[in-house]
């Protein structure tokens, strides 16, 4: 079990608020080990989704510290985190195909073309979808773009993938 000192991901005293009166997180104290699978589970509105979108950098703490890997991510934009993100929406560019939808984090990232395409073309296959690349989101099932979704957080390799409600839209195979 991760203490605050060796854990992979910690929230030490984190709190948020948003109108700086309620509080949505409230002292959380979480440590979590490397390659260890956590599941939270809570009613609406408990934070739930906060704490994944201040993991991810989307939000920030009003207090306390996340760490990843002993290093404080406070202040690390997102795209510099490592982590991949599989949101409830998908969060799917509509303007982009599905190929470019996944290139995204690598383009970011500064990744040459030819590595670019061989890691696309393996995160498409990963998730049965290697023949769609060239459609749009609206042209797929729910079920097809979340798979593009979680297609688009596997493709950089990262450190830690956080998912918020992602297999709704799944079926069983």
């Amino acid at each position: 079990m991760a203490t605050a000192n060796d854990a992979f991901v910690a929230f030490d005293s984190v709190q948020k608020s948003y109108d700086g009166e309620t509080l949505v997180v409230k002292d959380l104290n979480l440590f979590i080990d490397k390659g260890e699978f956590l599941t939270m589970l809570g009613p609406s509105g408990s934070g739930k989704t906060t704490c994944l979108m201040m993991l991810a950098g989307f939000e920030t703490a009003t207090h306390g510290e996340i760490r990843l890997d002993g290093t404080s991510i406070n202040n690390i934009p997102p795209h510099k985190r490592g982590i991949g993100m599989v949101f409830q929406n998908y969060a799917l560019f509509p303007h982009m195909t599905v190929a470019e939808n996944l290139a995204f984090p690598l383009d970011v990232r500064k990744i040459d073309k030819a590595e670019k395409d061989a890691k696309v073309a393996r995160a498409l296959d990963m998730v049965q979808m290697g023949a769609f690349g060239g459609r749009r989101p609206a042209q797929l099932s729910g079920g097809q773009q979340q798979r593009v979704a979680l297609a688009r957080a596997l493709v950089f390799e990262p450190d830690l993938v956080l998912k918020d409600e992602p297999l709704g839209a799944l079926d069983k195979q």
